[in-house]
């Protein structure tokens, strides 16, 4: 069983994980990245038993904090997209340096 440093660490390794998923991301595109991407390049780095609802959580603390923002989707918004914001990628390049 983990103890909640274990869970608080393992949270901040997903939030930083999230905004270098996307901070990479707007290199190529602006458009921003679906939901079901970011859960499937989470898992990619090992966390197998990560579920949507956990991504959706840190995303939301992400956007609390004004790190990232959702994407506005005329079409299909149900699927929910997300992009760095200015101040996201600021702190992902102090925490990267």
């Amino acid at each position: 069983m983990k103890n909640n440093n274990q869970i608080s660490d393992e949270r901040e390794q997903l939030r930083l994980s999230l905004l270098r998923f996307l901070d990479a991301h707007m290199e190529v595109s602006s458009r921003g990245m679906a939901e079901s991407l970011l859960l499937q390049m989470a898992r990619a780095e090992g966390r197998l038993e990560l579920t949507m609802a956990e991504v959706r959580a840190e995303l939301l603390y992400l956007k609390d904090r004004n790190l990232i923002c959702q994407v506005p989707k005329p079409i299909s918004p149900e699927l929910r997209s997300w992009r760095i914001t200015a101040d996201g990628r600021d702190q992902h390049a102090q925490l990267t340096t």
